[in-house]
C-alpha cells in the first residue's frame, strides 16, 4: 500500500493549486495507495510559538492538529504540497505548518531522535501564481518547499507549477491540467522503480 499525504496550501478549497494537486493524483492512480489530505486552512494549527521546547522533549508542546499531521507525514511514502504563490512565497496556512516542523527538525538534529520515521520517501511540489509566466516567480517558494520536504525525508524530485491563474484559472486550462497529470504518472512510476 502507497500512502500519500496530499498537502493543500490554499485557503481557498477547490481552486488553482487544489485543481493541480487532484490532476498529479489522477496520474498517480496505482492499485494500492491510500491518499490523506491536509487542508491547512481547514485545520487548527497554531503558529510556532519559538518556545524551544522541542529542543529539550521530542515532539511540539503545542496540542493542535498537527500531533494527527505529524503521523500522517510518518507514515507517508510519498508527500506532494501545493501552494498558491502570495509575496513569493508560500500562504500563511501552509508557513504555519511547515514552521511546526521545527519539531521534526530538532528531534533529527539537536535531541538525535525521530519524531517522524528517516525512511526515504519522495517529495512534489505544485505553486500557482497570478501574474503570467517569469522565469523567477517560484523560485523562492520552491527553495521553501524543498527545505521543508529535506526537514521531512522527502526527496523533492520534481515540480509542476501554473502562472497567470487569475485571468486564466487552471480548471479551464487543459494543457496545464495533462502536463500535472503526467508528472503523477512519472512520480508514481519513480517511486515503483527505487
Amino acid at each position: 500500500m502507497i500512502k500519500i499525504a496530499a498537502i493543500h496550501g490554499s485557503p481557498r478549497k477547490n481552486h488553482n493549486s487544489d485543481a493541480m494537486l487532484a490532476a498529479v493524483l489522477e496520474g498517480m492512480k496505482a492499485e494500492e495507495q491510500q491518499v490523506s489530505h491536509i487542508y491547512t486552512a481547514a485545520e487548527e494549527i497554531r503558529p510556532c510559538t519559538g518556545c524551544n521546547a522541542c529542543t529539550r522533549k521530542l515532539g511540539c508542546v503545542i496540542e493542535d492538529y498537527m500531533q494527527e499531521a505529524y503521523k500522517i507525514l510518518d507514515e507517508a511514502d510519498i508527500v506532494i504540497t501545493a501552494t498558491p504563490v502570495y509575496f513569493h512565497s508560500v500562504t500563511a496556512q501552509l508557513k504555519a505548518f511547515i514552521d511546526r516542523t521545527q519539531a521534526v527538525w530538532a528531534a533529527k538534529y539537536v535531541l538525535g531522535s525521530n519524531l517522524i520515521s528517516r525512511k526515504r520517501r519522495l517529495g512534489f511540489a505544485i505553486c500557482t501564481g497570478g501574474p503570467t509566466e517569469e522565469k523567477s516567480f517560484f523560485d523562492c517558494t520552491l527553495k521553501v518547499l524543498d527545505i521543508f520536504h529535506k526537514c521531512i525525508n522527502a526527496k523533492l524530485v520534481g515540480h509542476n507549477t501554473a502562472a497567470d491563474v487569475d485571468s486564466r484559472q487552471v480548471s479551464s486550462r487543459e494543457d496545464v491540467l495533462e502536463k500535472a497529470r503526467q508528472e503523477g504518472k512519472k512520480l508514481i512510476e519513480l517511486y515503483m522503480n527505487t
